[in-house]
This record gives C-alpha cells, structure tokens and sequence, in this order.
C-alpha cells in the first residue's frame, strides 16, 4: 500500500477514534487518538508534495493547530482564551495565502459584490454571538471580535476566489475556510452559550476534519 493511503487511512481513523472517544468520555482514547490527527495529516502532506518544495508556513500553521489541540486536551481554567491564539495565528497564515491567490486573480466586481455579502453575514454572526456572551464572558469580547474579523476576512476572501475561479485549489480552500468557521462558531455556541453535548461533538468533527482540506489547498495551490 502507498504511504499516501497509509497516512490518510490513519488520519481518518484517528479522527474517528477521537470523536467517539469524546463522545464515550473516555480520556485514554482521547490522549491516545487526537495527538496522532496532525503528526498523521503531515505525513499525508509530505507523501501529496513529493519532490516539491516543502512549504514552512504550512508547518508552522500545523504546529499552531497542534498546540490548540494539546490545549484543548488539558482542559484548563478559561482554556477558551489560550485556545484562540494559536487558532488565530493559524488563520492569520491561511489568510496571507488567500490573500496572495485573490492578488493573483483577475479583478472580478460580482465576486467583490458576492464575498462582501458573505462577509456581512459573517459579521452579523459575530454580532449575535457578542451579544450572547457580553454580560457573561466580558473578558473575550475584544478577543472574539478581532478572531471574528481574520476569520471573516478570511472566508471572504476563500469565497471570492472560489467565485472567481473555480479550480481545484479555491474549491479546497472555500471547504476548509466554510469548514473553519462553523467549527469556530458551534464551539463559541457550546463553550460560552448553550453546553449542548452534540454541539461539542459536530465542532469536533468539522474541525478535524478540516485539516484534510487545508493539505488538499496547499498541495493544488500553483502560485
């Protein structure tokens, strides 16, 4: 079997080994099953790149992703706070690359007119989730409304680029940014707001399993 099968055979079962371990509450399983979905993706990654030049700032996104889910793993005091960062750091890479296709692509005013309409939607999102929050977790209004804005800025741009020019690369990238942020907002809606286990268990999923998508973008993007 191809050790690109392999990895991607792993990093599915470790995904699925962690939802259900969560969903059973089992802790052993969940230490055992989540650490492997990046080291697992990677080497999916390195085995789609091949000869290709391995890209840093991917690395470094993936390391970013891995601390955030090591937190998450420790289960902490207002772990919420400490979750965000690497997360946004993270969105902060992919919203560089993104950046730097939208650039690349011929101005297109329809897809301006569609990603701004996204966008406010996004905002109006962040908008009711503030408002949700803001009598009892004063504390991540500011956090949330700056993480509210590079991910939105980001899914706009995702989508733009999609609408613009429909490619293999921009249909990976709209999957994983669509894929970001109803994980980020179903996890804010458990964690802050409504402690709905099933909640938990959908941003869970989502959110690993977006990991596939960000490698399939960084191994089809040409620029």
């Amino acid at each position: 079997m191809k050790t690109k099968k392999v990895t991607l055979i792993l990093y599915i079962i470790a995904c699925v080994f962690t939802v259900v371990a969560t969903m059973l509450d089992d802790e052993v399983m969940i230490i055992l099953s989540k650490p492997v979905v990046i080291p697992a993706i990677f080497f999916y990654y390195l085995s789609e790149k091949k000869l290709r030049p391995v890209d840093w700032l991917f690395i470094i996104l993936l390391v970013l992703n891995f601390i955030g889910d090591t937190i998450a793993l420790m289960k902490i005091e207002n772990e919420t706070i400490y979750i965000m960062v690497p997360f946004f750091l993270s969105y902060l890479i992919l919203l560089k690359f993104t950046i730097d296709d939208a650039r690349a692509i011929s101005f297109n005013l329809k897809g301006i007119f569609v990603s701004l309409i996204v966008g406010s939607f996004l905002m109006y999102i962040m908008y009711s989730l503030v408002e949700l929050i803001i009598d009892t977790n004063p504390e991540l209004i500011v956090p949330v409304i700056i993480y509210g804005i590079i991910l939105g800025s980001f899914v706009s741009l995702a989508v733009y680029c999609f609408y613009t020019k429909n490619s293999i690369s921009t249909y990976y990238l709209l999957m994983a940014a669509l894929m970001s942020v109803v994980s980020d907002v179903f996890y804010i809606v458990f964690s802050l707001i409504l402690h709905f286990p099933g909640f938990s268990y959908f941003e869970l999923t989502v959110q690993l399993f977006s990991y596939f998508f960000i490698v399939k973008y960084f191994v089809s993007r040409k620029i």
